[in-house]
């Protein structure tokens, strides 16, 4: 599904479109059983009831400059359309043309949309509605992919400027901006275009006769399969499209995409992001290093491989480029579901491997199909943050560099690796045989053919692969993932201003309590205030110096009790004259030397104090 360049026109209030028709396929779309043949005859059968004739089916004849010319109607006819305010998205049987107007359409009449197809030319010819200018609103270039159209708000342009170039043969600042500055691809976001394929007819060559438009898509390894696939292979659990040929891929990931948007949890991501909830006993999948150069195959998957080998067609042919890409970007998104499968369960496939392998990876689920590595990187890494157990975007992207290192030497491993698969789906209870029928079995075959698939390929895939793992970011995703990061962020601070306040807190109110219980106990407010007024503050120094005053009266007291003291020790010392009582004089002495000694240091501190600030004062008198 690549996309095509789409020319366009306005003429006043009217946009006409150009599109070209896709060449045909190198390779016819195969039925994987005998109820396609039954499905294309009755598609041709009510292609005739609806008026187009007995030949309508097969082709009409066609006057051309060379000669009658056939042209396949089906072919012509298999589109699908959606359309928005400034989008419109042309799927023309294997090939997408994305528009992007500047000037808003007008849908709200919209009931028939006549598409007329030029045989000469091979091109469709749609003619849309807009709404008229705004006053002062000129029409500007072309933007988006593969189109362009008119701005309503354009910059009104320098007439002086202009004439300046023009004279001297200079590029104008319009052209000058078109060629430097090319206007970037808008974000489109397409679970809102509205499919309007039921309300279009076709009309061949201004003929009065018109076509409906027919839904006949192809599905499976390079959509070579057509027609009803065998629902009693498909599990309803998992495959979301129980009917891929009725459903182009445009649609195909319209509803991949709303329903990722539907399952997505902004809770079970909060939980994954800061850190892993790994269960007790398990390996955190970060730090998990896969072994992809270590590999061994059971004699099982040996029989199996050979029997898949053996059931190699004839008829292939060399894939055109379109085949080519579309089965690369399906073969990276089987090997990213795969590498979150071994990276999270450590290479020890459990019950619930099937599923993982099979949920994480859109070919099976919606029978999708990519044109580009960008859109399978992002369609895996919301699955992963929307489906299983760990919803994680870095281990998203370690899983996107553990394909990489495949790709570039682990031919073996894959090999392994997709057989391995192919046993848990063929196995597992629900059976998911059908995911091998369109696409296992034939990427087996593929991987293992040098000559579609050499080891040079695989090494360009993985450079690729990892040049747009490099540009891909979390605003691709499109599930608002930086805003839940953003928020989660500034709850855990939240918390964390919380828990330091009231650890804070904690330690000056136990103090509290311990010094006056009574206090606080009649406290009516049951808080201490913590401010403090230049009032508070006076009255605080002259409680200070109001204790200096009494420690100095009391230092005071306690020399002259010692000095009293003293005294009327020596007057008993003199009074006893036994020998007994000079042991006992002596004790005294030595106990009343000790306390007069520190008696006399205090007092001497008191006295310098004392004289210290005699002396102050009278220095502070004599300046005054």
């Amino acid at each position: 599904m690549l996309n095509g360049q789409v020319a366009h026109s306005y003429l006043e209030n009217s946009c006409t479109l150009l599109i070209p028709r896709p060449p045909a396929a190198n390779q016819s779309l195969r039925s994987p059983h005998p109820a396609a043949a039954a499905a294309a005859a009755a598609s041709s059968s009510a292609a005739e009831e609806h008026g187009q004739g007995s030949g309508a089916g097969v082709g009409v004849g066609l006057a051309g400059e060379g000669g009658a010319e056939a042209v396949h109607v089906d072919r012509i006819r298999n589109c699908d359309i959606f359309v928005d305010a400034h989008d419109l998205y042309f799927y023309a049987d294997v090939k997408l043309y994305k528009f992007h107007s500047r000037r808003t359409f007008d849908l709200r009449e919209l009931k028939t949309l006549l598409i007329k197809y030029n045989t000469a030319e091979n091109h469709y010819q749609i003619c849309l509605r807009c709404l008229p200018q705004t006053a002062g609103a000129q029409e500007g270039s072309g933007g988006g992919a593969g189109g362009g159209g008119t701005g309503d708000a354009a910059k009104p342009k320098s007439g002086r400027k202009d004439y300046i170039a023009t004279f001297l043969h200079l590029p104008t600042l319009a052209d000058a901006t078109n060629a430097h500055l090319p206007d970037k691809e808008p974000l489109v976001q397409e679970w809102k275009l509205r499919r309007i394929t039921d309300q279009c007819q076709l009309q061949l060559d201004g003929n009065e006769r018109t076509y409906k438009l027919t839904n006949h898509f192809g599905y499976g390894f390079a959509s070579k399969y057509s027609g009803p696939p065998n629902t009693s292979e498909l599990d309803r659990a998992t495959c979301r499209v129980s009917e891929p040929h009725r459903m182009s891929p445009i649609q195909r990931r319209q509803e991949r995409v709303v329903d990722e948007m539907k399952r997505f949890s902004r809770e079970q991501y909060k939980m994954n992001f800061v850190e892993l909830q790994v269960p007790s006993g398990h390996q955190n999948p970060l730090r998990y290093k896969p072994k992809i150069y270590e590999t061994s195959m059971t004699q099982e998957q040996a029989h199996l491989l050979h029997n898949i080998s053996r059931e190699q067609t004839h008829e292939q042919q060399p894939w055109d480029i379109l085949q080519q890409n579309e089965i690369d970007c399906g073969l990276i998104s089987i090997l990213l579901a795969i590498c979150y499968d071994v990276r999270t369960t450590n290479n020890e496939p459990t019950c619930e491997s099937g599923w993982t392998r099979s949920i994480l990876c859109p070919l099976y689920c919606y029978f999708e199909q990519f044109d580009n590595y960008r859109d399978v990187l992002v369609s895996f890494l919301r699955r992963m943050i929307t489906y299983p157990l760990y919803r994680n975007f870095e281990l998203g992207r370690q899983c996107v560099r553990d394909a990489i290192e495949v790709l570039k030497g682990g031919r073996n491993w894959l090999i392994n690796q997709l057989l391995l698969t192919h046993q848990q789906f063929a196995g597992g209870d629900p059976s998911r045989d059908s995911f091998n029928s369109y696409y296992l079995e034939d990427y087996i075959r593929y991987v293992t053919s040098p000559s579609a698939c050499s080891d040079e390929h695989l090494r360009l895939l993985a450079r690729n692969l990892k040049n747009v793992l490099m540009d891909v970011n979390k605003r691709h995703l499109g599930l608002g993932v930086t805003e839940i990061e953003t928020e989660l962020i500034r709850e855990l601070m939240q918390e964390m201003h919380l828990d330091t306040g009231s650890e804070g807190s904690s330690p000056q109110q136990q103090q509290g309590h311990g010094d006056d219980e009574l206090d606080l106990d009649n406290d009516p407010s049951g808080q201490e205030d913590e401010t403090t007024t230049d009032d508070d503050s006076v009255i605080t120094d002259s409680f200070d110096s109001m204790d200096m005053d009494m420690r100095f009266i009391e230092n005071e007291i306690v020399y002259e009790d010692d000095e009293e003291d003293e005294e009327e020790d020596d007057e008993d010392d003199d009074e006893d004259g036994d020998g007994d009582g000079d042991g006992a004089d002596e004790d005294d002495d030595d106990s009343s030397s000790s306390t007069t000694t520190s008696s006399e240091a205090e007092g001497n501190s008191v006295i310098e104090q004392c004289s210290n600030s005699e002396t102050a004062a009278s220095i502070s008198t004599s300046t005054k």
